[in-house]
């Protein structure tokens, strides 16, 4: 049976970096999950645009990686 990794990125305002962690998680993970807590900045549509799947959730290190899971 094969694993599949699945990387959860709790971001909040992270546009200056998103795109460049998602491309560095998709070297290990098999799936990039980015749980954006509201973020004001483009940081869900430039992690989209990088290739991983966006999820929102309540800004909380904790419901973030939650909601991903």
């Amino acid at each position: 049976m094969a694993l599949t990794v699945s990387v959860i990125i709790p971001t909040f305002c992270e546009a200056g970096g998103i795109a460049d962690a998602v491309r560095r998680a998709q070297e290990v993970g098999d799936e990039v999950i980015v749980v954006d807590g509201g973020s004001t900045d483009g940081t869900a549509e430039l992690a989209r645009a990088a290739g991983a799947r966006v999820v929102s959730a309540a800004r909380s290190r904790g419901a973030q990686l939650h909601a991903g899971a």
